[in-house]
């Protein structure tokens, strides 16, 4: 006994039935291919942070205890290759900024070497007289030296990376600039040997 509708043979249901599952694949499989893309993309930013902060606070351990760098490196030359090792290969080195400043105690953070402003205008110009903190030889709105620092002083580590989507599905969705990443760390050094 047939129970199909008059006219309509059970192949053409089973066609119409097929038509519609491909119909329905057609309208959800860019979404969800949207949606893995998008959760790659992610799970890469994630990671890329994570080992940014991971190299910044390795880097100031290292720095910290004064370690001499291995034949032929500057101290500053060890932290960075210490940096780029814990990168994985998915930090690359030309997009990496590493800046080391270093400053005789927390007080001193941020604050602009001591001026004698004879003018008033709040400004240190040429031929007033000052107080070279950081031995540039020059006056400086904050009193920071370049570079890991000496035994005892208090180091700031940061570390900024800039790297574009891995796919381009989503640097046309998200984002026309780079994304940047940033990690700092602030520490003070063992009393060692300079």
């Amino acid at each position: 006994m047939n129970r199909s509708k008059p006219g309509r043979s059970p192949t053409l249901r089973g066609l119409a039935r097929r038509g519609t599952t491909a119909l329905e694949f057609a309208l959800v499989a860019p979404l969800l291919v949207l949606l893995v893309v998008a959760t790659v993309e992610f799970g890469y930013a994630l990671t890329v942070q994570n080992l940014l902060e991971l190299a910044a606070r390795k880097a100031s351990r290292t720095g910290v205890t004064g370690s001499p760098p291995p034949a032929g490196l500057t101290r500053e030359e060890m932290l960075r290759n210490l940096v780029v090792e814990t990168g994985l290969g998915l930090i690359d080195p030309a997009r990496l900024t590493i800046e080391m400043t270093a400053y005789n105690g927390f007080a001193g953070i941020g604050v602009p070497e001591p001026c004698m402003d004879v003018d008033g205008n709040g400004f240190c110009d040429a031929g007033e007289s000052f107080t070279d903190v950081n031995g540039n030889g020059r006056w400086d709105a904050d009193q920071g030296a370049s570079g890991a620092g000496v035994g005892g002083q208090v180091v700031i580590y940061t570390l900024s990376y800039t790297s574009l989507p891995l796919t381009g599905m989503v640097a046309g969705l998200a984002a026309h600039a780079p994304l940047a990443y940033s990690a700092r760390v602030v520490v003070r050094n063992e009393p060692f040997r300079s």
